[in-house]
C-alpha cells in the first residue's frame, strides 16, 4: 500500500487515476456526493465504499483495469441466471418528488 498526500478531492482522483493499476478502490467518507463522484471519475475494476478493497467478491463482476487483472468480468454470464435485476434509486431529501408532478413530504 502507498500513501500519497493530497490536497484536494481533484488531485486525489489525478494521483488514482495516473497508476498503471487499477483493480480495487476504496474510498473512506460519511459524504455521499464525494462518494458519488468518486465512483463516477476513478477508473476501477470494483469498489468499495467504507470497506476495505479485499478483492475477493467473486460473484461480482470485475476484472480490473489497466495492468490489473484480466480484464474480463469473473462470473457475469453466471449473474443472469441466479438473480433478478432491479433498479434502485436513492433520495436522500426530505421531500417525494413524482414523475407526475405529485410530491409528499417525509
Amino acid at each position: 500500500m502507498a500513501l500519497i498526500p493530497f490536497q484536494t478531492l481533484e488531485e486525489a482522483v489525478e494521483i488514482h487515476n495516473d497508476v498503471e493499476y487499477g483493480l480495487g478502490f476504496s474510498v473512506i467518507t460519511e459524504d455521499y456526493r464525494t462518494a458519488r463522484v468518486l465512483q463516477e471519475v476513478c477508473e476501477f475494476g470494483i469498489g468499495y465504499w467504507n470497506l476495505p478493497t479485499i478483492g475477493a467478491e467473486v460473484h461480482l463482476p470485475f476484472g480490473g483495469v489497466k495492468k490489473s487483472g484480466t480484464g474480463m468480468p469473473a462470473s457475469w454470464p453466471l449473474l443472469d441466471v441466479v438473480t433478478h435485476k432491479v433498479a434502485w434509486t436513492v433520495n436522500h431529501d426530505r421531500e417525494i418528488k413524482m414523475a407526475q408532478g405529485m410530491s409528499a413530504e417525509v
